[in-house]
């Protein structure tokens, strides 16, 4: 199949990672910018940036995550606020970002490339479309699967595990029993991390108003210390005062910043384990997987185990790598098709996309 170029991606509402055949991967932060004027074009050189660049130019650009909070791929637009405008522009930015995701693993432009895109568990059939449409300039085909299944197909995990992918936009858990998990017996929850950072932001400004705080530096705050246990943790940073830094103790703040998503994950399991036969539950809680950019938080895994004793408890593991594990499970997927199978969609017309 070395005609062909195979790309994995997780298309995620803070990071985007791609993997592909040829060996090559790259990440980048998933935001679009473009220049507020011409005097902001000709300092950038550029009519559009992308990804960590954003932050550090956004006085200059216009910003956009098309992403953010679960919009394009879980929640409407309405439920996201945006206006017809902000629509086309979350739209033109989601088609800009997979394009420069794809750039980065410089495929042969000779070479047809096919891939597979991870979608939150419970991803409407509009949702799917934007995501298919973002993709069609770039690829030649592409299958919209769901993003805890990338997890546990990457890791060979496809019977009696559970996977909570807990993404900055959404939180999603997946029962897998050796088959592809239908819709119903899927569970997406429309928080994640960003909902963290916007708690730990608000937290610590009410209890230093003094302190200069953006979201972002919260954000970074979580990223470097963040943690939901009972051990003895101590989280002190350095935040401007007036222009001068000083130091200040956010562990409590911290800590219950995190913690604001861990009930709602420990109901999600409860919930979605009481569906299954009894013989399953016992299985799957004794293989829970946490993945995305929240299984990093210390202590999460051992929090879940200890809710679920009550259950006859859990065994929790985190995916190897948290980065990278969906773009890698859905390149997996993407090459273990059948040649059959591209050769008809090759075969076909260009812009044929099909959705799992």
């Amino acid at each position: 199949m070395d005609q062909y170029t195979f790309i994995g991606m997780d298309l995620g509402s803070f990071k985007t990672s791609v993997t592909s055949s040829n060996g090559r991967r790259g990440v980048v932060q998933s935001a679009v910018g473009w220049p507020k004027d011409h005097v902001a074009k000709a300092m950038l050189g550029r009519d559009i940036v992308f990804g960590e660049e954003t932050h550090k130019q956004r006085l200059a650009l216009n910003v956009v995550r098309p992403f953010e909070k679960g919009a394009l791929k879980f929640i409407g637009s309405d439920e996201a606020g945006l206006e017809p405008a902000e629509l086309e522009k979350h739209k033109e930015a989601a088609k800009l970002l997979v394009e420069h995701a794809v750039s980065l693993t410089m495929p042969d432009k000779d070479k047809p490339i096919y891939g597979v895109i991870g979608a939150p568990s419970r991803a409407s059939i509009t949702n799917k479309q934007i995501l298919l449409d973002a993709a069609e300039a770039t690829f030649d085909a592409v299958i919209i699967v769901a993003e805890p299944f990338t997890v546990a197909y990457g890791m060979d995990r496809l019977s009696d595990t559970l996977v909570v992918d807990i993404g900055a936009g959404t939180i999603d858990i997946c029962p897998m029993y050796g088959t592809y998990p239908t819709e119903e017996d899927q569970l997406t929850i429309p928080i994640g991390g960003d909902k963290v950072d916007e708690e730990l932001h608000r937290r610590i400004r009410e209890t230093y108003p003094e302190a200069q705080l953006s979201l972002n530096m919260a954000r970074g705050i979580k990223e470097k210390y963040g943690f939901v246990h009972d051990v003895n943790e101590s989280a002190v940073v350095s935040l401007p005062v007036d222009g001068k830094p000083q130091d200040f103790d956010v562990t409590e703040s911290l800590k219950e910043a995190c913690k604001s998503i861990v009930e709602p994950i420990i109901d999600g399991i409860r919930n979605l384990i009481a569906k299954f036969d009894p013989e399953f539950q016992r299985r799957m809680l004794q293989s829970i997987i946490l993945g995305g950019g929240g299984s990093q938080l210390n202590g999460l895994g051992q929090l879940i185990e200890k809710s679920l004793e009550p259950y006859g408890g859990g065994n929790v593991t985190r995916v190897y790598d948290s980065v990278f594990a969906g773009a890698v499970g859905a390149l997996k997927l993407a090459l273990s098709m059948p040649k059959e199978h591209w050769d008809n969609v090759q075969a076909a017309d260009k812009n044929i996309r099909i959705a799992a």
